[in-house]
Parts: structure tokens; sequence; C-alpha cells
């Protein structure tokens, strides 16, 4: 549980390399979800890097039926900056959000 009292369930949208989206990913998410007793009215919030990965899976879990999913804009790094260097300009790390290195 983390300090919001939410469970934190990791499921791929899209592998490394290939970049192609899962298609399990719905049946597979929506699955752990069921076992953990969350309905379809419960908040899901999703995060990736950048913020565009998890905005695609928000999309595709709320097509699922889920009706109150969220995306964390800019993600946890956030956008390139002028050197190309992630972290800086914008995420939750930049915005000064509690994060682990683990």
């Amino acid at each position: 549980m983390s300090a919001l009292s939410r469970q934190t369930v990791l499921v791929e949208w899209q592998s490394f390399p290939g970049g192609h989206a899962d298609p399990q990913f719905q049946a597979q998410l929506t699955g752990l979800l069921d076992k953990a007793g969350v309905t379809k009215n419960t908040e899901l919030f999703f995060i990736c890097r950048s913020g565009g990965r998890s905005r695609l899976a928000a999309e595709a879990m709320t097509a699922a039926g889920f009706s109150r999913c969220f995306n964390v804009a800019d993600g946890f790094e956030g956008p390139l900056d002028a050197e190309r260097h992630r972290g800086q300009v914008g995420g939750w790390k930049s915005g000064g959000l509690p994060w682990v290195q683990g």
C-alpha cells in the first residue's frame, strides 16, 4: 500500500523493444482489478515515464468500462529539456512529489 492507501498494480501497456501495445492489456488488468475487488467506478491512475503510454492505457481501460481513469500528465520524468534530458521541466519528479528509488 502507498501513502494514499492504494494498491499499486503493475501491468505493461507496451513492451520495449517493439513498441506495440499488448493486445491482452485490458483483459490482464481487468482480471487483476477484479481479484482486488476494484469496481468499474473506482478511480484508476496511470503513470509512465512521460505520460504518453499511460494516457493510451487509461483510454483503453475507459473503453473497457472503467469510468474513472486518470492519466498523470507528463508522467514521472516529463518531456525532454533543451539538452534532451528528462526529469527537469515537467512530470512527477520535477514537481517535487514524493518518490523513492528502489
